[in-house]
């Protein structure tokens, strides 16, 4: 279970990372960028509950897995 547990949430991180390193990119090209600064927080928090998911308290159960903010579904590569 545990094992199955971080597969999703390695996954889940690979899953958002290109919206990360698109708005880095963005940021260090000057340009404006396609996340508000509200929602690049918010992709930020969300990987880092990922990271320290495996180390909660609820671990592994799948109904308490970090969830993804909705607007991140909306993005396309």
């Amino acid at each position: 279970m545990e094992a199955r547990e971080r597969e999703w949430r390695d996954a889940a991180v690979t899953a958002v990372l290109w919206l990360r390193e698109r708005h880095r990119d963005e940021q260090d090209l000057q340009r404006s960028t396609t996340l508000t600064q509200d929602q690049f927080t918010e992709l930020l928090t969300y990987l880092q509950q990922l990271r320290d998911w495996p180390q909660s308290e609820a671990f592994p159960a799948i109904e308490q897995r970090p969830v993804a903010p909705p607007w991140i579904a909306e993005q396309t590569q």
